[in-house]
């Protein structure tokens, strides 16, 4: 049984929900991933003193802070998952309970105006819970999508920052950069705008689910793993969030050929219910904790002397020339 599957549901869902966030799948690749405020002040302090990205970033309090490159992670991904829960929660339970409101107010004794507005309430929301709160659950896969790519995008930045050997990877031989635009930018910002360069070289927009994400990360030797089913359910969240975003829900021609265990047809409303948003939820969390896994490992072919020198060849060949 999924970890999610009563995050929302029932007394103890704030609870669960907030144990779910330091669970063993995210925890151990995130390096436990705690909020506390220990972990605010050093932040703090880091940026008042202008500390490096590659500065030592431990520390004697019994909680365990995260490396650089993989805090957008712990404060895009893993803290906008915990609002996009909530919200799911509260207003699930919400309409769940309109249930008797419009009897309450008549008891009251409010208008009767008021009385005829709260019936037409609960009508409203037992339609929507004895649909699955599609709408809900629409707006934050969305959501949920849009954490993930941001927490990538923001990894990646620091990832070149921190790693300037991987910068010289072969695969960006042939990538183009304006050295006059380049050079208005200041530390991350010529990351980012180098991350920009090689999302349109590599056309990562245009590749299906979590492709987007491994064309980017694939010259590093960052190879990120889940199960086919997690990995289904990645390129379903993100084609059906194109199609919520851009189609207003319809389903399309690109949607069928991506998703065909769907069963839709073009022009068929695209619903997405509770066990679909868990999926969703469940994968992006899988991916985003192997993500940090893969790149711990490959991180090694870019430090110390000599991972300028090894960026001559891939990754892959690297490692192989290390265990001959």
């Amino acid at each position: 049984m999924s970890l999610f599957t009563d995050c929302y549901d029932g007394s103890d869902a704030p609870c669960l929900l907030r144990n779910h966030l330091r669970q063993v799948t995210f925890a151990n690749a995130a390096s436990t991933m705690l909020w506390s405020s220990a972990h605010v002040a050093q932040q703090s302090c880091r940026q008042k003193n202008a500390v490096g990205p590659l500065d030592d970033m431990t520390s004697e309090s019994t909680s365990i802070n995260t490396e650089y490159e993989f805090e957008p992670f712990e404060e895009i991904f893993l803290r906008r998952r915990e609002q996009i829960l909530k919200l799911v929660w509260v207003t699930g339970a919400a309409l769940r309970q309109m249930n008797g409101a419009a009897r309450l107010t008549e008891v009251l004794r409010k208008p009767p105006e008021s009385v005829q507005k709260m019936q037409e309430l609960e009508v409203l929301a037992a339609e929507e819970v004895a649909a699955d709160l599609p709408l809900l659950h629409s707006a934050a896969s969305v959501l949920i999508w849009g954490a993930l790519e941001a927490a990538f995008r923001d990894f990646l930045v620091r990832w070149l920052f921190a790693y300037p050997a991987a910068r010289l990877v072969p695969e960006f031989n042939n990538v183009r950069v304006r050295i006059t635009e380049y050079e208005s930018f200041d530390g991350e910002d010529k990351m980012r705008y180098l991350v920009g360069i090689l999302e349109r070289e590599l056309a990562a927009a245009l590749k299906p689910g979590a492709g987007r994400f491994e064309c980017l990360l694939k010259p590093f030797g960052i190879r990120p793993q889940v199960t086919e089913d997690q990995r289904r359910a990645l390129s379903e969240l993100a084609a059906v969030r194109n199609v919520i975003v851009h189609r207003a829900g319809v389903a399309d021609v690109r949607l069928l050929q991506l998703c065909p265990w769907l069963q839709l047809k073009v022009g068929d409303p695209v619903v997405v219910g509770r066990e679909a948003f868990l999926r969703y939820v469940d994968a992006a969390s899988s991916y985003a904790a192997s993500l940090i896994e893969s790149a711990r490992l490959a991180s090694s072919a870019f430090k110390g002397p000599d991972a300028a020198a090894q960026t001559i060849m891939s990754p892959d060949l690297a490692h192989e020339a290390k265990g001959r």
